[in-house]
């Protein structure tokens, strides 16, 4: 798997570095509302319980860009979470901190699968496993991460525990 993830991705970095000549005019943005079409396509064909596709996609990302970059430990993993998910305008971290029980919880604001939405559901799972593959290739650990709250449910912000796993 870690292979073929390598390659897939690798191809996909290296179709970016000519972006804009292949794109001129477009160059490397594209509509919120096209992605988002996009992702209901998918939950459509994949059924209701594509969050665990969403969350593994997002983990195997994590993972590869976390290693690529040379992301060591749990502080830079955070900080790399923080400046990725804004640069790549996925969401915004707002905070992330260390609770008693040695979880860590992550705030995320202008969610790009949730912001605007109300539909009473999470909808944050690539996110997180995002967040989990970044945690995973930094720090060696396992990790899961879960969103507890989502602004699609009516909160002011996405909420994430992430928790070791050994």
């Amino acid at each position: 798997m870690r292979l073929v993830r390598e390659k897939i991705f690798r191809k996909v970095e290296e179709s970016l570095e000519g972006i804009d000549e292949a794109r001129p005019t477009l160059g490397d943005e594209v509509k919120l509302s096209a992605v988002r079409h996009m992702l209901a396509s998918m939950v459509v064909t994949l059924g209701r319980g594509s969050g665990s596709t969403f969350y593994r996609a997002g983990f195997d990302i994590g993972i590869y860009k976390a290693e690529r970059h040379g992301v060591k430990g749990l502080e830079e993993a955070l900080r790399y979470i923080h400046d990725s998910l804004k640069r790549t305008r996925l969401g915004l971290v707002e905070e992330a901190e260390s609770r008693e029980d040695g979880s860590i919880e992550i705030v995320m604001t202008e969610s790009a699968t949730a912001a605007g939405y109300s539909v009473n559901e999470k909808l944050c799972y690539f996110q997180a496993g995002y967040m989990a593959g970044v945690l995973r290739a930094a720090t060696g650990d396992r990790w899961q991460v879960r969103e507890v709250e989502c602004v699609a449910e009516g909160y002011d912000a996405c909420r994430f525990i992430a928790q070791r796993r050994g």
